[in-house]
Protein backbone atom coordinates (compact mmCIF):
# COMPACT_ATOMS: atom_id res chain seq x y z
CA UNK A 1 0.00 0.00 0.00
CA UNK A 2 2.86 2.39 0.84
CA UNK A 3 4.46 1.52 -2.50
CA UNK A 4 1.32 2.58 -4.38
CA UNK A 5 1.00 5.77 -2.33
CA UNK A 6 4.57 6.75 -3.20
CA UNK A 7 4.12 6.18 -6.93
CA UNK A 8 0.49 7.29 -7.28
CA UNK A 9 1.26 10.92 -8.31
CA UNK A 10 3.81 9.65 -10.87
CA UNK A 11 1.27 7.21 -12.33
CA UNK A 12 -1.19 10.10 -12.61
CA UNK A 13 1.33 12.37 -14.31
CA UNK A 14 2.14 9.69 -16.87
CA UNK A 15 -1.43 8.61 -17.53
CA UNK A 16 -2.63 12.23 -17.85
CA UNK A 17 -0.39 12.52 -20.91
CA UNK A 18 -0.53 8.88 -21.98
CA UNK A 19 -4.30 8.31 -21.99
CA UNK A 20 -5.00 10.59 -24.99
CA UNK A 21 -2.11 8.93 -26.82
CA UNK A 22 -3.45 5.51 -25.82
CA UNK A 23 -6.88 6.41 -27.19
CA UNK A 24 -5.37 7.63 -30.45
CA UNK A 25 -3.17 4.51 -30.64
CA UNK A 26 -6.23 2.37 -29.99
CA UNK A 27 -7.88 4.16 -32.90
CA UNK A 28 -4.92 3.32 -35.12
CA UNK A 29 -4.98 -0.26 -33.90
CA UNK A 30 -8.70 -0.43 -34.64
CA UNK A 31 -8.01 0.67 -38.22
CA UNK A 32 -5.24 -1.92 -38.60
CA UNK A 33 -7.52 -4.61 -37.24
CA UNK A 34 -10.35 -3.42 -39.48
CA UNK A 35 -8.04 -3.50 -42.52
CA UNK A 36 -6.94 -7.02 -41.67
CA UNK A 37 -10.41 -8.29 -40.75
CA UNK A 38 -12.19 -6.70 -43.73
CA UNK A 39 -9.59 -7.78 -46.29
CA UNK A 40 -9.51 -11.25 -44.68
CA UNK A 41 -13.28 -11.53 -44.86
CA UNK A 42 -13.24 -10.24 -48.44
CA UNK A 43 -10.93 -13.12 -49.35
CA UNK A 44 -12.91 -15.73 -47.38
CA UNK A 45 -11.06 -19.04 -47.59
CA UNK A 46 -8.54 -17.49 -50.00
CA UNK A 47 -5.61 -15.98 -48.01
CA UNK A 48 -4.25 -14.07 -51.03
CA UNK A 49 -5.84 -10.60 -50.35
CA UNK A 50 -4.72 -10.64 -46.72
CA UNK A 51 -1.24 -11.76 -47.73
CA UNK A 52 -1.11 -8.96 -50.34
CA UNK A 53 -1.81 -6.33 -47.66
CA UNK A 54 0.88 -7.83 -45.43
CA UNK A 55 3.50 -7.90 -48.19
CA UNK A 56 2.64 -4.47 -49.63
CA UNK A 57 2.87 -2.95 -46.17
CA UNK A 58 6.23 -4.57 -45.41
CA UNK A 59 8.42 -2.63 -47.87
CA UNK A 60 6.40 0.57 -47.41
CA UNK A 61 6.54 0.47 -43.62
CA UNK A 62 10.30 0.25 -43.34
CA UNK A 63 10.76 3.61 -45.16
CA UNK A 64 7.69 5.25 -43.61
CA UNK A 65 8.74 4.43 -40.05
CA UNK A 66 12.21 5.91 -40.64
CA UNK A 67 10.68 9.17 -41.91
CA UNK A 68 8.21 9.26 -39.03
CA UNK A 69 11.01 8.58 -36.51
CA UNK A 70 12.86 11.68 -37.68
CA UNK A 71 9.91 13.84 -36.58
CA UNK A 72 10.10 12.30 -33.09
CA UNK A 73 13.29 14.29 -32.52
CA UNK A 74 11.15 17.43 -32.29
CA UNK A 75 9.34 16.39 -29.08
CA UNK A 76 12.23 16.34 -26.55
CA UNK A 77 13.67 19.60 -27.92
CA UNK A 78 10.32 21.38 -27.77
CA UNK A 79 9.75 19.88 -24.30
CA UNK A 80 13.07 21.25 -23.06
CA UNK A 81 12.32 24.82 -24.19
CA UNK A 82 8.69 24.64 -23.12
CA UNK A 83 9.96 23.83 -19.61
CA UNK A 84 12.31 26.82 -19.87
CA UNK A 85 9.33 28.99 -20.96
CA UNK A 86 11.15 29.93 -24.18
CA UNK A 87 8.15 29.97 -26.51
CA UNK A 88 9.95 31.86 -29.28
CA UNK A 89 12.56 29.15 -29.71
CA UNK A 90 9.88 26.44 -29.43
CA UNK A 91 8.08 28.13 -32.35
CA UNK A 92 11.36 28.28 -34.24
CA UNK A 93 11.74 24.52 -33.75
CA UNK A 94 8.25 24.00 -35.16
CA UNK A 95 8.92 26.22 -38.16
CA UNK A 96 12.21 24.59 -39.06
CA UNK A 97 10.86 21.15 -38.27
CA UNK A 98 7.95 21.68 -40.68
CA UNK A 99 10.32 22.48 -43.56
CA UNK A 100 12.63 19.61 -42.66
CA UNK A 101 9.86 17.03 -42.36
CA UNK A 102 8.08 18.07 -45.55
CA UNK A 103 11.36 17.59 -47.40
CA UNK A 104 11.68 14.24 -45.64
CA UNK A 105 8.21 13.29 -46.87
CA UNK A 106 9.17 14.06 -50.47
CA UNK A 107 12.44 12.11 -50.20
CA UNK A 108 10.68 9.15 -48.55
CA UNK A 109 8.03 9.11 -51.29
CA UNK A 110 10.70 9.14 -54.00
CA UNK A 111 12.56 6.32 -52.23
CA UNK A 112 9.36 4.24 -52.08
CA UNK A 113 8.76 4.74 -55.80
CA UNK A 114 12.34 3.64 -56.49
CA UNK A 115 11.88 0.57 -54.27
CA UNK A 116 8.67 -0.54 -55.97
CA UNK A 117 10.43 -3.06 -58.27
CA UNK A 118 11.82 -4.70 -55.13
CA UNK A 119 8.41 -6.22 -54.40
CA UNK A 120 8.42 -8.16 -57.67
CA UNK A 121 12.07 -9.17 -57.23
CA UNK A 122 11.48 -10.46 -53.71
CA UNK A 123 8.37 -12.30 -54.80
CA UNK A 124 10.22 -13.92 -57.69
CA UNK A 125 13.08 -14.96 -55.42
CA UNK A 126 10.68 -16.57 -52.98
CA UNK A 127 8.92 -18.50 -55.78
CA UNK A 128 12.30 -19.70 -57.04
CA UNK A 129 13.12 -20.91 -53.53
CA UNK A 130 10.18 -23.28 -53.68
CA UNK A 131 7.24 -21.49 -52.08
CA UNK A 132 3.76 -22.00 -53.54
CA UNK A 133 2.64 -20.43 -56.84
CA UNK A 134 0.03 -18.24 -55.12
CA UNK A 135 2.87 -15.83 -54.26
CA UNK A 136 2.61 -14.47 -57.83
CA UNK A 137 -1.01 -13.54 -57.15
CA UNK A 138 0.01 -11.93 -53.86
CA UNK A 139 2.55 -9.71 -55.67
CA UNK A 140 0.08 -8.69 -58.37
CA UNK A 141 -2.45 -7.66 -55.71
CA UNK A 142 0.14 -6.00 -53.44
CA UNK A 143 1.52 -3.54 -56.04
CA UNK A 144 -1.56 -1.29 -56.47
CA UNK A 145 -2.11 -1.34 -52.69
CA UNK A 146 1.51 -0.23 -52.21
CA UNK A 147 1.10 2.59 -54.75
CA UNK A 148 -1.78 4.17 -52.80
CA UNK A 149 0.24 4.08 -49.58
CA UNK A 150 3.13 5.97 -51.21
CA UNK A 151 0.85 8.98 -51.83
CA UNK A 152 -0.02 9.11 -48.13
CA UNK A 153 3.54 9.79 -46.87
CA UNK A 154 3.67 13.56 -47.48
CA UNK A 155 0.41 14.45 -45.66
CA UNK A 156 1.37 12.06 -42.85
CA UNK A 157 4.67 13.92 -42.31
CA UNK A 158 2.83 17.25 -42.02
CA UNK A 159 0.55 15.67 -39.43
CA UNK A 160 3.49 14.29 -37.45
CA UNK A 161 5.16 17.72 -37.40
CA UNK A 162 2.26 19.25 -35.51
CA UNK A 163 1.63 16.13 -33.41
CA UNK A 164 5.20 15.95 -32.11
CA UNK A 165 5.30 19.69 -31.41
CA UNK A 166 2.06 19.54 -29.44
CA UNK A 167 3.33 16.55 -27.46
CA UNK A 168 6.44 18.55 -26.60
CA UNK A 169 4.33 21.27 -24.96
CA UNK A 170 2.35 18.61 -23.10
CA UNK A 171 -0.72 18.59 -25.36
CA UNK A 172 -1.62 15.05 -26.36
CA UNK A 173 -5.38 15.56 -26.69
CA UNK A 174 -5.49 17.46 -29.98
CA UNK A 175 -3.81 14.68 -31.96
CA UNK A 176 -6.05 12.16 -30.19
CA UNK A 177 -9.23 13.85 -31.41
CA UNK A 178 -7.90 14.22 -34.96
CA UNK A 179 -6.74 10.60 -35.13
CA UNK A 180 -9.99 9.17 -33.78
CA UNK A 181 -12.13 11.17 -36.23
CA UNK A 182 -9.92 10.28 -39.19
CA UNK A 183 -9.75 6.62 -38.18
CA UNK A 184 -13.54 6.53 -38.30
CA UNK A 185 -13.28 7.98 -41.82
CA UNK A 186 -10.74 5.27 -42.68
CA UNK A 187 -12.99 2.44 -41.50
CA UNK A 188 -16.00 3.90 -43.34
CA UNK A 189 -14.08 4.09 -46.63
CA UNK A 190 -12.67 0.60 -45.96
CA UNK A 191 -16.20 -0.76 -45.86
CA UNK A 192 -17.27 1.14 -48.99
CA UNK A 193 -14.18 0.47 -51.11
CA UNK A 194 -13.15 -3.06 -50.07
CA UNK A 195 -16.62 -4.56 -50.41
CA UNK A 196 -18.06 -2.17 -53.02
CA UNK A 197 -20.76 -0.35 -51.07
CA UNK A 198 -22.57 2.94 -51.82
CA UNK A 199 -22.12 2.57 -55.56
CA UNK A 200 -18.38 1.73 -55.56
CA UNK A 201 -16.95 -1.34 -57.28
CA UNK A 202 -15.39 -3.93 -54.91
CA UNK A 203 -11.67 -3.13 -54.77
CA UNK A 204 -10.39 -5.58 -52.16
CA UNK A 205 -6.86 -4.82 -50.93
CA UNK A 206 -6.38 -1.64 -52.99
CA UNK A 207 -9.57 -0.23 -51.47
CA UNK A 208 -7.92 -0.46 -48.04
CA UNK A 209 -4.96 1.53 -49.39
CA UNK A 210 -7.16 4.28 -50.81
CA UNK A 211 -9.03 4.52 -47.50
CA UNK A 212 -5.71 4.99 -45.70
CA UNK A 213 -4.71 7.76 -48.12
CA UNK A 214 -7.99 9.61 -47.61
CA UNK A 215 -7.72 9.41 -43.82
CA UNK A 216 -4.12 10.70 -43.76
CA UNK A 217 -5.02 13.69 -45.91
CA UNK A 218 -7.84 14.45 -43.48
CA UNK A 219 -5.46 14.16 -40.51
CA UNK A 220 -3.02 16.62 -42.07
CA UNK A 221 -5.68 19.22 -42.90
CA UNK A 222 -7.50 18.95 -39.56
CA UNK A 223 -4.51 19.29 -37.23
CA UNK A 224 -2.96 22.18 -39.22
CA UNK A 225 -6.28 24.05 -39.39
CA UNK A 226 -6.91 23.59 -35.67
CA UNK A 227 -3.40 24.71 -34.71
CA UNK A 228 -3.50 27.95 -36.71
CA UNK A 229 -7.08 28.84 -35.78
CA UNK A 230 -6.98 28.01 -32.05
CA UNK A 231 -6.38 30.85 -29.58
CA UNK A 232 -4.55 28.38 -27.31
CA UNK A 233 -1.62 28.25 -29.72
CA UNK A 234 -1.65 31.92 -30.73
CA UNK A 235 1.49 32.57 -28.70
CA UNK A 236 3.34 30.12 -30.98
CA UNK A 237 1.79 31.17 -34.30
CA UNK A 238 2.61 34.83 -33.56
CA UNK A 239 6.23 33.85 -32.84
CA UNK A 240 6.62 32.35 -36.32
CA UNK A 241 8.68 34.64 -38.55
CA UNK A 242 10.46 34.49 -41.89
CA UNK A 243 13.89 35.08 -40.40
CA UNK A 244 13.59 32.01 -38.18
CA UNK A 245 14.63 29.53 -40.88
CA UNK A 246 18.07 28.46 -39.73
CA UNK A 247 20.22 25.57 -40.84
CA UNK A 248 21.64 25.37 -37.32
CA UNK A 249 18.16 24.71 -35.90
CA UNK A 250 17.43 22.05 -38.51
CA UNK A 251 20.75 20.36 -37.76
CA UNK A 252 19.89 20.35 -34.07
CA UNK A 253 16.60 18.61 -34.82
CA UNK A 254 18.45 16.11 -36.99
CA UNK A 255 21.02 15.50 -34.25
CA UNK A 256 18.24 14.19 -32.01
CA UNK A 257 15.97 12.84 -34.75
CA UNK A 258 18.45 10.74 -36.73
CA UNK A 259 19.29 8.31 -33.86
CA UNK A 260 15.56 7.98 -33.11
CA UNK A 261 14.84 7.38 -36.79
CA UNK A 262 17.66 4.84 -36.95
CA UNK A 263 16.30 2.97 -33.95
CA UNK A 264 12.77 2.86 -35.37
CA UNK A 265 14.13 1.86 -38.78
CA UNK A 266 16.14 -1.00 -37.25
CA UNK A 267 13.21 -2.18 -35.16
CA UNK A 268 10.89 -2.05 -38.16
CA UNK A 269 13.51 -3.86 -40.22
CA UNK A 270 13.47 -6.99 -38.10
CA UNK A 271 9.71 -7.29 -38.50
CA UNK A 272 9.77 -6.43 -42.19
CA UNK A 273 12.66 -8.82 -42.93
CA UNK A 274 10.73 -11.52 -41.08
CA UNK A 275 7.66 -10.58 -43.11
CA UNK A 276 9.62 -11.03 -46.34
CA UNK A 277 11.21 -14.31 -45.20
CA UNK A 278 7.77 -15.63 -44.28
CA UNK A 279 6.98 -15.57 -48.01
CA UNK A 280 9.20 -18.65 -48.36
CA UNK A 281 6.59 -20.61 -46.39
CA UNK A 282 3.59 -19.56 -48.53
CA UNK A 283 0.50 -17.38 -48.33
CA UNK A 284 -0.92 -19.19 -45.29
CA UNK A 285 2.20 -18.44 -43.24
CA UNK A 286 2.17 -14.81 -44.44
CA UNK A 287 -1.48 -14.41 -43.45
CA UNK A 288 -0.74 -15.89 -40.00
CA UNK A 289 2.19 -13.56 -39.55
CA UNK A 290 -0.01 -10.58 -40.52
CA UNK A 291 -2.53 -11.48 -37.81
CA UNK A 292 0.28 -12.01 -35.31
CA UNK A 293 1.76 -8.63 -36.24
CA UNK A 294 -1.56 -6.96 -35.50
CA UNK A 295 -1.56 -8.53 -32.06
CA UNK A 296 2.03 -7.35 -31.46
CA UNK A 297 0.92 -3.86 -32.45
CA UNK A 298 -1.89 -3.86 -29.90
CA UNK A 299 0.50 -4.27 -26.99
CA UNK A 300 3.30 -2.25 -28.58
CA UNK A 301 1.19 0.80 -29.38
CA UNK A 302 -0.04 1.09 -25.78
CA UNK A 303 3.53 0.85 -24.50
CA UNK A 304 4.53 3.47 -27.09
CA UNK A 305 1.84 5.76 -25.60
CA UNK A 306 3.26 5.27 -22.11
CA UNK A 307 6.72 5.84 -23.57
CA UNK A 308 5.58 9.03 -25.32
CA UNK A 309 4.31 10.39 -22.01
CA UNK A 310 7.61 9.41 -20.41
CA UNK A 311 9.57 11.25 -23.11
CA UNK A 312 7.52 14.40 -22.44
CA UNK A 313 7.95 14.17 -18.67
CA UNK A 314 11.68 13.46 -18.91
CA UNK A 315 12.19 16.31 -21.41
CA UNK A 316 10.45 18.72 -19.00
CA UNK A 317 12.60 17.50 -16.10
CA UNK A 318 15.68 17.87 -18.31
CA UNK A 319 14.70 21.40 -19.30
CA UNK A 320 14.10 22.46 -15.69
CA UNK A 321 17.35 20.86 -14.53
CA UNK A 322 15.66 19.45 -11.41
CA UNK A 323 16.26 15.67 -11.33
CA UNK A 324 14.87 14.91 -7.87
CA UNK A 325 11.79 13.16 -9.30
CA UNK A 326 13.47 11.55 -12.32
CA UNK A 327 13.94 8.09 -10.80
CA UNK A 328 10.33 7.71 -9.66
CA UNK A 329 9.02 9.11 -12.94
CA UNK A 330 11.03 6.48 -14.79
CA UNK A 331 10.10 3.59 -12.49
CA UNK A 332 6.40 4.50 -12.66
CA UNK A 333 6.58 4.26 -16.47
CA UNK A 334 8.21 0.83 -16.32
CA UNK A 335 5.54 -0.40 -13.90
CA UNK A 336 2.64 0.84 -16.03
CA UNK A 337 4.12 -0.71 -19.17
CA UNK A 338 4.83 -4.07 -17.55
CA UNK A 339 1.35 -4.27 -16.02
CA UNK A 340 -0.16 -3.85 -19.48
CA UNK A 341 2.19 -6.23 -21.32
CA UNK A 342 1.89 -9.08 -18.82
CA UNK A 343 -1.91 -8.82 -19.01
CA UNK A 344 -1.80 -8.87 -22.81
CA UNK A 345 0.59 -11.84 -22.84
CA UNK A 346 -1.79 -13.90 -20.71
CA UNK A 347 -4.69 -13.01 -23.04
CA UNK A 348 -2.67 -14.04 -26.10
CA UNK A 349 -2.05 -17.49 -24.65
CA UNK A 350 -5.58 -18.08 -23.37
CA UNK A 351 -7.28 -16.77 -26.54
CA UNK A 352 -4.76 -18.04 -29.10
CA UNK A 353 -7.41 -19.93 -31.11
CA UNK A 354 -10.15 -17.33 -30.69
CA UNK A 355 -8.10 -14.35 -31.91
CA UNK A 356 -7.20 -15.63 -35.42
CA UNK A 357 -10.77 -16.82 -35.97
CA UNK A 358 -11.82 -13.15 -35.86
CA UNK A 359 -9.76 -12.49 -39.00
CA UNK A 360 -10.09 -15.59 -41.15
CA UNK A 361 -12.03 -18.80 -41.61
CA UNK A 362 -8.99 -20.71 -42.92
CA UNK A 363 -8.19 -23.57 -40.51
CA UNK A 364 -4.48 -23.73 -41.42
CA UNK A 365 -4.03 -20.01 -40.76
CA UNK A 366 -5.85 -20.26 -37.42
CA UNK A 367 -3.72 -23.16 -36.21
CA UNK A 368 -0.43 -21.55 -37.23
CA UNK A 369 -1.38 -18.17 -35.73
CA UNK A 370 -2.29 -19.87 -32.44
CA UNK A 371 1.24 -21.26 -32.19
CA UNK A 372 2.79 -17.88 -33.06
CA UNK A 373 0.78 -16.15 -30.33
CA UNK A 374 2.45 -18.27 -27.65
CA UNK A 375 5.89 -16.99 -28.67
CA UNK A 376 4.60 -13.45 -29.18
CA UNK A 377 3.44 -13.55 -25.56
CA UNK A 378 6.93 -14.54 -24.42
CA UNK A 379 8.67 -11.39 -25.68
CA UNK A 380 6.14 -8.88 -24.31
CA UNK A 381 8.17 -8.05 -21.18
CA UNK A 382 11.39 -7.50 -23.16
CA UNK A 383 9.58 -5.37 -25.74
CA UNK A 384 8.09 -3.25 -22.96
CA UNK A 385 11.42 -2.67 -21.20
CA UNK A 386 13.29 -1.70 -24.35
CA UNK A 387 10.49 0.58 -25.61
CA UNK A 388 10.12 2.50 -22.34
CA UNK A 389 13.92 2.68 -21.88
CA UNK A 390 14.40 4.16 -25.35
CA UNK A 391 11.63 6.68 -24.63
CA UNK A 392 13.44 7.75 -21.46
CA UNK A 393 16.71 8.18 -23.34
CA UNK A 394 14.90 10.34 -25.92
CA UNK A 395 13.54 12.60 -23.22
CA UNK A 396 17.01 13.00 -21.73
CA UNK A 397 18.44 13.58 -25.25
CA UNK A 398 20.86 10.68 -24.76
CA UNK A 399 20.10 9.25 -28.19
CA UNK A 400 23.46 8.51 -29.83
CA UNK A 401 23.97 5.37 -27.72
CA UNK A 402 20.69 3.95 -29.04
CA UNK A 403 22.15 3.35 -32.51
CA UNK A 404 24.85 0.79 -31.62
CA UNK A 405 22.53 -0.94 -29.15
CA UNK A 406 19.75 -1.51 -31.67
CA UNK A 407 22.16 -2.43 -34.46
CA UNK A 408 23.70 -5.20 -32.37
CA UNK A 409 20.38 -6.39 -30.92
CA UNK A 410 18.25 -6.27 -34.05
CA UNK A 411 20.64 -6.81 -36.96
CA UNK A 412 23.52 -8.87 -35.56
CA UNK A 413 21.42 -11.01 -33.20
CA UNK A 414 17.69 -10.99 -33.99
CA UNK A 415 17.71 -11.55 -37.76
CA UNK A 416 20.41 -14.28 -37.80
CA UNK A 417 18.79 -16.15 -34.89
CA UNK A 418 15.38 -15.97 -36.55
CA UNK A 419 16.82 -17.19 -39.85
CA UNK A 420 18.59 -20.14 -38.21
CA UNK A 421 15.51 -21.18 -36.26
CA UNK A 422 13.22 -20.85 -39.29
CA UNK A 423 15.32 -22.31 -42.11
CA UNK A 424 17.98 -24.47 -40.44
CA UNK A 425 16.22 -25.78 -37.34
CA UNK A 426 12.89 -26.48 -39.05
CA UNK A 427 10.63 -24.14 -37.06
CA UNK A 428 9.67 -22.31 -40.28
CA UNK A 429 7.51 -19.16 -39.78
CA UNK A 430 7.30 -19.71 -36.02
CA UNK A 431 11.11 -19.65 -35.84
CA UNK A 432 11.13 -16.07 -37.14
CA UNK A 433 8.88 -15.03 -34.26
CA UNK A 434 11.11 -16.91 -31.81
CA UNK A 435 14.05 -14.80 -32.99
CA UNK A 436 12.33 -11.70 -31.61
CA UNK A 437 12.57 -13.11 -28.09
CA UNK A 438 16.38 -13.13 -28.28
CA UNK A 439 16.84 -9.78 -30.06
CA UNK A 440 14.38 -7.78 -27.96
CA UNK A 441 15.73 -9.26 -24.72
CA UNK A 442 19.25 -8.16 -25.64
CA UNK A 443 18.03 -4.64 -26.42
CA UNK A 444 16.06 -4.50 -23.16
CA UNK A 445 19.10 -5.40 -21.03
CA UNK A 446 21.39 -2.86 -22.72
CA UNK A 447 18.93 0.06 -22.71
CA UNK A 448 17.88 -0.49 -19.09
CA UNK A 449 21.55 -0.40 -18.08
CA UNK A 450 21.99 2.88 -19.94
CA UNK A 451 18.93 4.42 -18.27
CA UNK A 452 20.25 3.47 -14.82
CA UNK A 453 23.59 5.07 -15.68
CA UNK A 454 21.90 8.30 -16.84
CA UNK A 455 19.76 8.54 -13.73
CA UNK A 456 22.79 8.11 -11.46
CA UNK A 457 24.75 10.72 -13.44
CA UNK A 458 21.98 13.33 -13.42
CA UNK A 459 21.15 12.78 -9.75
CA UNK A 460 24.81 13.34 -8.94
CA UNK A 461 24.43 16.90 -10.31
CA UNK A 462 21.94 17.63 -7.55
CA UNK A 463 24.36 16.77 -4.76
Amino acid sequence: MKFFTVYKPFYKNNLRLALPVILSQMGQITVQLADTAMVGRYGGEDPTPLAAVAFGTSVFFIVFIAAMGLSFGLTPLVGEYFAKDDKRYAAELLQNGAVLFMLTGLVASAALVALRPLLSILGGAMMDSGSDASIAEVIDMALPYYDTLVWSVFPAMIFFTFKQFLEGIGNTRTAMVVIIICNAVNILFNWMLIFGKCGFEPMGAVGAGIATLISRICMCVMIAAYFFRSKRFKVYTEALRMGAFRMRTMLRILKVGIPISFQMFMEASIFVVANIMVLAFGAHALSSYQIGTNMMNITFMIVVAIGSATTILCSHIYGQGNFADLRRTVYASYQLGLAWCVTAAVCFVLLRFVIPALFTANARVIELTATMLIYIALFQVSDCLQTVSISILRGLQDVKVIMPIVFVSYILINIPVGYLLAFKCGFEAVGLVMGFIVGLSCCAVLTVRRVRRDIARLEARMR
